[in-house]
C-alpha cells in the first residue's frame, strides 16, 4: 500500500511540475507578465511558506545551517547558482520559447553531469552513459534545428537560455548534496528560495514592473506557488521515502510530457513530429541511466 502511494505521489509530482510551466506561459503570452516579475515573487512567496512549514509544522531549527561558515557558503551558492539560476533561466526560457521545449532542456543535465564527472573526477563514462549523452545531444539537435543544420527552429536567445538552464540544473543537483546529508531538505530549500528571491528582488525591482493584477493573474500566480512548488515538493519527499530516489525520479519525469500536452491543448502551441522525437530522445536518458546503475543516488529535487 505504501509503495502504491509512493508511485502515485511521484507521478503527481511530475504532473504538477508539468502544469506550472504552461500556466506561466499563459501569463507571459496573454497577460503581459515577464519572468523578471514572476520569478522573484514566486521564490519569495514559496520560500516563506516553506520556511513556516519547516519551522512550525516540522519543528526544525531553521537557523542551524548558518552557524557553520562552510555550510553557510554552500547554502548561498546553492541559492544563487542553483535555485535562483535554475528558476530564472527556466521561466525565461518558457517566455522565449514555450513550456514544453523549455522543460525538455532541463533533462540535458544528466549528459552535462557525465561530462562534469569525466573532466573533474576522471570518471570515464560507461557504455550506457555514452548512449545517454548521444541521445540527449541528438534530441536537442532535433528540437533546435528540426534536422536542418543550416537553420535554428528556436531563437539564439532561447537556445542560450536552454543551455544555461541545463547547466544551472546541474548546479541545483550537485551543490546541496552535502547540506542534505546534515540538514532537513525543507529548510535547505526554503532558505535557497528565499535568498534567491531576495537577490532577484534587488536586481530586477519587480514592484516597479507594471502588471495588471486582475483575478486571473492572482489565481494563476498562487497556483504556480502552491501547485507548482510547495505541493509537489512535499509529494516528492513522500515518494522518495516510500519508493526511493530512482523510481521517484523516473515517474516524475512525466513533467515534460504534461507540459507539452497542456501547452498544445490549452495554449495552441504547435509541435512537429520531429520535436516529439527529440523530446523522446532526451527523456530516454532517464531510463538508460537508471538501468541498474549502482552509482549513487540522485539529489532530491526542491522545486
Amino acid at each position: 500500500m505504501e509503495r502504491k502511494k509512493g508511485f502515485m505521489a511521484a507521478f503527481m509530482t511530475g504532473l504538477l511540475w508539468g502544469v506550472s510551466s504552461p500556466m506561466a506561459q499563459y501569463l507571459f503570452d496573454c497577460k503581459g507578465v515577464v519572468s523578471e516579475w514572476l520569478v522573484p515573487f514566486r521564490l519569495m512567496t514559496a520560500g516563506i511558506f516553506l520556511m513556516l512549514y519547516a519551522a512550525v509544522v516540522k519543528k526544525q531549527k531553521i537557523f542551524s545551517v548558518w552557524k557553520s561558515r562552510n555550510d553557510a557558503l554552500r547554502q548561498l551558492a546553492f541559492a544563487i547558482m542553483g535555485m535562483m539560476g535554475m528558476q530564472y533561466s527556466f521561466f525565461s526560457a518558457v517566455q522565449e520559447m514555450n513550456a514544453g521545449t523549455a522543460t525538455i532542456f532541463q533533462y540535458l543535465n544528466p549528459a552535462m553531469l557525465i561530462f562534469y564527472y569525466a573532466l573533474v573526477y576522471r570518471i570515464m563514462p560507461r557504455g550506457k552513459e555514452i548512449a545517454a549523452v548521444l541521445c540527449s545531444l541528438s534530441g536537442i539537435f532535433l528540437v533546435a534545428t528540426h534536422g536542418n543544420i543550416h537553420a535554428l527552429s528556436v531563437s539564439p536567445r532561447g537556445l542560450a537560455l536552454g543551455l544555461i538552464l541545463a547547466l544551472t540544473t546541474c548546479f541545483y543537483g550537485i551543490l546541496p548534496g552535502p547540506l542534505l546529508k546534515k540538514y532537513p531538505s525543507e529548510m535547505i530549500c526554503a532558505w535557497a528560495m528565499t535568498a534567491g528571491g531576495v537577490v532577484l528582488m534587488a536586481v530586477f525591482r519587480p514592484w516597479e514592473i507594471h502588471v495588471d493584477m486582475d483575478p486571473v493573474v492572482l489565481i494563476i500566480f498562487f497556483a504556480i506557488v502552491v501547485l507548482g512548488t510547495i505541493l509537489p515538493f512535499c509529494l516528492y519527499l513522500s515518494a522518495v521515502e516510500n519508493i526511493g530516489t530512482v523510481y521517484a525520479g523516473l515517474l516524475s519525469s512525466v513533467e515534460p510530457v504534461a507540459a507539452t500536452i497542456l501547452a498544445a491543448v490549452c495554449l495552441g502551441t504547435a509541435f512537429e513530429a520531429v520535436d516529439l522525437l527529440g523530446f523522446a530522445l532526451v527523456l530516454s536518458t532517464m531510463f538508460i541511466l537508471n538501468i541498474q546503475t549502482g552509482r549513487g543516488k540522485t539529489a532530491d529535487r526542491c522545486a
